[in-house]
């Protein structure tokens, strides 16, 4: 994993969990990173947090119940008995 990765799965991370922190903590990756004369990774962090965002909002998607999905999960489930008993 590129340490631009690992600094936006901390943030990520950081955002989920205390979101009331995730401004402190952006802040004080930004301050390291100016010290540490890094300020050029910050495009890539950004463009690798954007990434974990993405593939959250899409993993919430596929795990919602919708009334289609729970009836597809019955219909097959019923279908399943139905071949296993034939």
């Amino acid at each position: 994993m590129k340490i631009a990765a690992k600094y936006a799965h901390f943030l990520y991370r950081t955002a989920e969990e205390h979101p009331e922190e995730a401004a402190e903590a952006l802040q004080a990756l930004v301050t390291m990173l100016k010290s540490r004369h890094l300020e050029k990774m910050l495009p890539q962090i950004y463009a690798e947090y954007q990434k974990l965002t993405l593939g959250g909002e899409r993993r919430a998607l596929h795990v919602a119940h919708t009334p289609r999905r729970e009836r597809t999960r019955v219909l097959l489930e019923l279908y399943r008995k139905l071949i296993a008993t034939t």
